[in-house]
């Protein structure tokens, strides 16, 4: 089973803006733009909450939710800020989508994962314990990554939903199983 770390989406406001004047207009707790250190306005529209980071193209990426309906709740809020100030319409359809779902994983137990690369195949894996101390597993079967850490803990990254995580968690899981016995 798979629990969701971070939901990130993304949109377009088809508009370009001004975020510096943004980042001073929005009466939200959190806006940070500094151009010198990244091109990007982040807003937090309640303390401690998802990171918007908007861009001067009217792109925009919601960051940090730990559920779907968290991640809705937030753009739908963001957009009524928007509106308010006249930046965009209220009919705007920004065409936002899920783009990343990660989510953390226990196979239950440790692994030797000198031997699991070789079991999961050296050309989906990549093992460099000195630069990383997790094992990276692109499996071809599904749109995911997978880190694998001895201490038998899994981070599935890159999946457009829960289901596809689920799905390359339990397809490693089987296959670890296999090589242990």
């Amino acid at each position: 089973m798979v629990s969701i770390a971070n939901i990130v989406g993304s949109g377009s406001l088809s508009v370009e803006l001004n975020v510096d004047q943004l980042g001073t207009d929005l009466d939200v707790p959190y806006t940070e733009y500094d151009p010198e250190n990244y091109h990007g306005l982040y807003v937090r529209l309640v303390e401690g909450g998802p990171l918007i980071t908007v861009y001067r193209s009217g792109k925009y990426i919601i960051s940090g939710c730990s559920a779907f309906e968290e991640l809705e709740d937030t753009n739908e809020k963001f957009l009524e800020h928007l509106t308010e100030f006249g930046i965009i319409e209220s009919e705007l359809d920004p065409g936002f989508t899920v783009q990343n779902v990660v989510c953390t994983a226990d196979l239950g137990h440790s692994v030797n994962l000198n031997a699991l690369a070789i079991g999961l195949g050296l050309e989906a894996v990549e093992y460099e314990p000195e630069q990383f101390p997790g094992l990276v597993y692109r499996p071809t079967e599904f749109p995911t990554v997978l880190l694998l850490f001895a201490n038998g803990k899994v981070v599935v990254t890159g999946a457009p939903d829960v289901h596809i995580a689920e799905e390359a968690f339990s397809s490693l899981q089987s296959q670890v199983d296999g090589l242990l016995e």
